[in-house]
């Protein structure tokens, strides 16, 4: 590529040889130079005044024009909430004196509309034509030939209160390996009060199901604050809530397991000593247990006995399925073997 030099203007010299220029031009034209040695400031004057006298001569005329007139909507309930801004303007079409038009526009004088309903959640619309008595009393001097809108639409509802039952999702906590919740979950305050248009709360659940927004694993005794959130995917609702937050706690442990052999206990079996035909055995011999258990619980509890029922010996196959009676805190227990034969041995 060929080196190429640009050559920059000097503006400054530019615009002295553009004057420059110019001034010629006059010098050679005389209508020019006659038209630049005109009174330019007594010129400004007289067209300003003749503007003036012309605008105060037309409007001194009558006119049609279209104005707005402020709304003002009053209702006799204070237990009530408008759902949509009411309106608040009409546009009316009027004719008459133009300082009486211009006046009116800018809102001089008591220029506004005042509409009073009595029973604001019944009345959703209004027709026009039915301003016009009143829009005549607010626009005296001119004569109303219609109003734009055709109708002006409201939309009020009643407040009212709902109560809901909080409920806690317990699967939305995260416990660190070995840790689980233990006890009841507690809910500060476990109901809360909802306010807002009825219409929009017959359309809530029963129940106000909050989840836990923390990600963190759990490895102690809980106190978590949870935001309320509304049960509603309007974000322009009305309602609002009792309580910005609840307060959740429950106490967390952590868990063992363990296995261990365990001791047979038989129940309703014939006395040995009675019977001189039979001896009833049990195979295997050895039967180890399996659970969970609270770490601070393991020292406090005995060896787990395990009870083997003759009446619930199934003879089809000779087998019976021993019972575990523990405690609520032993979780996820588990036998082996889950079933034992019976063997029967004559003397």
């Amino acid at each position: 590529m060929p080196d190429r030099k640009y050559h920059i203007p000097d503006f400054k010299k530019l615009v002295e040889w553009a004057e420059e220029q110019l001034n010629l031009l006059i010098e050679d034209n005389s209508f020019l130079q006659d038209i630049k040695r005109w009174d330019w400031s007594a010129m400004m004057v007289c067209l300003t005044t003749a503007f003036i006298f012309w605008i105060f001569h037309s409007l001194n005329e009558d006119h049609t024009s279209t104005i707005e007139i402020p709304v003002k909507v009053k209702i006799s309930e204070d237990n009530v909430v408008a759902l949509q801004e009411p309106p608040n303007h009409v546009s009316v079409n009027a004719t008459g004196n133009g300082w009486t038009l211009l006046s009116k526009s800018l809102g001089m004088g008591n220029s506004k509309l005042n509409i009073n309903l009595e029973d604001p959640v019944s009345v959703k619309y209004i027709a026009g034509k039915f301003l016009l008595k009143e829009l005549s009393q607010v626009l005296k001097g001119l004569k109303v030939n219609y109003i734009v809108e055709d109708t002006l639409a409201f939309d009020y509802d009643t407040l009212t209160n709902k109560k809901l039952a909080v409920k806690i999702d317990t699967t939305s906590f995260h416990f660190q390996n070995g840790y689980k919740r233990v006890g009841a979950v507690k809910v500060v305050p476990d109901s809360i009060i909802f306010r807002g248009p009825s219409t929009e709360l017959s359309h809530f659940p029963s129940d106000l199901k909050l989840s836990s927004e923390d990600a963190d694993p759990i490895a102690e005794n809980l106190n978590e604050y949870i935001p309320v959130r509304i049960p509603v995917d309007n974000e322009k609702s009305l309602i609002v809530s009792q309580y910005d937050e609840v307060k959740v706690s429950f106490d967390v442990s952590y868990f063992i397991s363990t296995t261990e052999k365990t001791k047979l206990f038989k129940v309703n079996f014939p006395d040995i000593e009675d019977s001189t035909d039979s001896i009833f055995l049990l195979q295997p011999k050895d039967v180890y247990i399996s659970y969970i258990i609270r770490e601070d619980l393991i020292n406090s509890v005995d060896t787990i006995p395990v009870v083997v029922d003759y009446k619930d010996i199934d003879w089809n196959d000779s087998t019976v399925t021993p019972k575990v009676f523990v405690e609520d805190f032993y979780e996820n227990i588990i036998l082996s073997p889950k079933k034992l034969r019976v063997i029967k041995t004559t003397r």
